[in-house]
């Protein structure tokens, strides 16, 4: 057999030496692959996030029809398990309008912010609640006000003839349905498919309300939730889609909510991308206190003042501010965009 020439020999080794320049490329390659694998079998917590939700399916709750305890006792294991959600990474759309970007933070039982806004103009939503108060401001309002009231007062105050029930009932809205064991009026019984039905008692602003929610007949997600005033009219309605299991913190949550509120003429839809569960908030105990600084430029009105006129009333409200005056009001040039109406 004949002895390779020199040529060929000087072309294997200029061939090998391209090849040796490689090697170290591939050897990371394979140490990230391998690091990740180990990383995602291992159940390390320090990369968490890459498996924090989507993946392992979610656990049965209920194998047969439950009983009422067995339905309130898993709605509200679910829920215990969050004591905070916050998202950046949400959108609101109302019929008729573009949807837009928008920020959810929850500290239960009632602390809850969520402000919106456009890259072109700006904030345009900003409700909120805490331990002793809630607010709404919208830019597309025709009064574009900050409207709060006590918890307290607002079941006695002409803040119901604007919002039929309290903002922080998005909370429950959300999934984190809460349920007294003494409040279950009637249920679970079969709705058909998937879902079981429970009628439940609820205060809500110092209001007595009928509650009917629908579960899952296997998970216990509550898919909706239908809220009656004393006399038997609907007042606000929430249905929740799309649920997802976060393994490390053993709870399911919607990534998306529809809420209406017929009396308010209220409709709208919530997307949320990625939920982050009891973690830090970003701003900390800051993110559910009354927004005086950011809204400055608006009239702040409190809904529980005797002499308060909703929007549309022939009186118009008399501005205050909790613990000081208020700041004077900008006029704002009326643009085209996000509307709660």
């Amino acid at each position: 057999m004949s002895q390779p020439n020199k040529l060929t020999q000087r072309r294997r080794g200029a061939k090998n030496k391209c090849l040796g320049a490689f090697a170290p490329l591939r050897e990371i390659f394979f140490v990230l692959f391998t690091t990740v694998v180990l990383t995602q079998t291992s159940g390390c917590r320090s990369h968490g996030w890459l498996r924090r939700s989507g993946g392992d399916p979610p656990p049965i709750a209920f194998s047969a029809l439950p009983s009422p305890t067995e339905a309130v006792s898993a709605v509200n294991a679910n829920t215990a398990r969050v004591a905070s959600l916050q998202t950046q990474g949400a959108t609101i759309s109302i019929p008729g309008a573009p949807s837009i970007g928008a920020d959810i933070a929850i500290e239960r039982p009632r602390r809850l912010r969520m402000r919106a806004k456009t890259q072109l103009l700006g904030p345009e939503l900003d409700l909120g609640s805490n331990e002793e108060l809630f607010w709404l401001w919208a830019a597309r309002m025709p009064d574009a006000s900050v409207f709060y009231a006590r918890h307290d007062q607002f079941a006695t105050s002409k803040a119901r003839q604007m919002l039929a029930i309290e903002p922080a009932w998005l909370i429950e809205a959300l999934g984190l349905v809460e349920i007294d064991p003494a409040s279950v009026l009637e249920g679970p019984f079969s709705d058909g498919g998937d879902r079981i039905k429970l009628r439940t008692t609820l205060t809500n602003g110092g209001g007595q309300y009928t509650r009917l929610l629908i579960l899952h007949k296997h998970y216990a997600w509550v898919l909706e939730q239908h809220v009656y005033d004393e006399g038997g009219q609907l007042i606000a309605s929430a249905r929740n889609s799309g649920h997802e299991y976060y393994t490390i913190d053993g709870v399911s949550l919607p990534k998306r909510i529809a809420v209406e509120v017929p009396q308010s003429m209220l409709k709208l839809q919530l997307d949320i991308d990625r939920w982050s569960i009891n973690q830090a908030l970003i701003e900390g105990a800051a993110t559910f206190e009354l927004p005086r600084a950011q809204l400055s430029t608006h009239a702040f009105v409190d809904m529980a003042d005797p002499s308060f006129v909703p929007p549309g009333g022939n009186q118009a409200p008399q501005p205050t501010t909790p613990r000081s005056p208020p700041q004077a009001r900008a006029e704002q040039p009326r643009r085209r965009g996000f509307s709660l109406r």
